[in-house]
């Protein structure tokens, strides 16, 4: 099986008010108008889908190469598809938000919970992110409830190659200047809490959902960039910043040819172009362009001198194993 070069199903217009212009301008994305925030890389999510564009099922979207196939591609016979590939543009800052665990989230919303992490890309001088909630003795439920939540929450300078990891439970917000990479579990499982007053078409402020939100919070969970560790290997070294149950997140510092680990689903998308063979085939990416990389693909190889995002479905314990005391540095791990 080939791997599969994606075409992004986008959210823009009103349906993201946050979103920027770097999507189309500068990363070079296919977006059907300026201001768009997100590009859904690798997505199954119902009427969402992003379109396969090379080998045997070109044209087709991924819910439908996986509804025939869906063992080979992901190396698992349990559905739903568990992965969500996204690149964001936040000209204005997100609302704060929090996303439920898979328990709360398929009892309440009928779908699974959402853990993330974020590879920021670019962002202006100063720009921040909302990471999690300082500590205080008052208990959350009053916080919200006399409108003090901006007060105690935790903001980050956001700086290119920094990755935060956001597991369910973390009150965060993307702020406004930043771009980032982002995977998470395929979910759109998002609880508001504050959204700064905006207003959609209709002049009604957004939805939030305050009660949902403080039901799923965890206000202890601690901040900070994760570290990651470092491995030389053919071709360059690997970056490892998350690995827990739900996915990896690594940076590929590709200085040649190097080889990718398969048998398991994997995504891939370089900072610049490189290419890309396989047992069947080969191809050249674009920059900032994704591909899927099936369970069920062989012999596959990266070549070129630049940095590769690498994300998909994880194996804790190989890595454990080959990290050793440095598997600390790694979140989820």
């Amino acid at each position: 099986m080939d791997v599969m070069r994606m075409k992004p199903y986008f959210r823009h217009g009103e349906a993201t008010p946050w979103g920027g212009s770097m999507l189309k301008n500068v990363f070079m994305k296919d977006a059907p108008e300026d201001r768009c925030g997100e590009s859904l890389e690798v997505s199954a999510l119902n009427g969402m889908e992003s379109v396969i564009l090379n080998g045997e099922f070109e044209g087709m979207t991924l819910k439908d190469a996986l509804d025939a196939h869906y063992e080979e591609i992901v190396g698992d016979k349990n559905a739903p598809f568990p992965l969500l590939l996204k690149i964001l543009d936040a000209r204005d800052t997100l609302s704060v938000q929090v996303h439920p665990g898979d328990e709360y989230a398929l009892k309440n919303d009928g779908k699974l919970g959402k853990t993330e992490a974020w590879m920021i890309l670019n962002a202006e001088i100063g720009a921040k992110i909302a990471y999690g909630l300082k500590k205080t003795d008052e208990p959350l439920e009053d916080i919200v409830a006399r409108g003090a939540l901006e007060e105690v929450l935790n903001w980050e300078i956001a700086r290119p190659g920094d990755v935060y990891y956001i597991p369910h439970g973390m009150v965060h917000a993307l702020g406004g200047g930043v771009q980032v990479y982002e995977i998470q579990q395929s979910s759109d499982a998002t609880y508001r809490f504050w959204d700064w007053g905006r207003v959609g078409k209709d002049g009604k402020p957004r939805e939030l959902h305050t009660k949902k939100a403080l039901d799923v919070t965890r206000p202890s969970l601690a901040s900070g960039k994760t570290p990651g560790a470092t491995i030389l290997c053919e071709g360059g070294s690997r970056t490892h910043f998350v690995c827990d149950e739900n996915f990896e997140l690594t940076r590929l510092n590709v200085a040649g040819r190097m080889p990718i680990p398969t048998g398991r689903m994997a995504f891939i998308t370089p900072m610049g172009e490189c290419e890309v063979e396989w047992d069947a085939g080969k191809m050249t990416l674009a920059p900032f362009e994704s591909a899927l990389i099936p369970a069920c693909a062989k012999d596959v190889y990266v070549s070129g001198r630049l940095p590769v995002m690498l994300s998909g479905l994880p194996d804790q314990e190989t890595l454990r194993n080959e990290l050793g005391y440095r598997a600390e540095n790694v979140a989820g791990l």
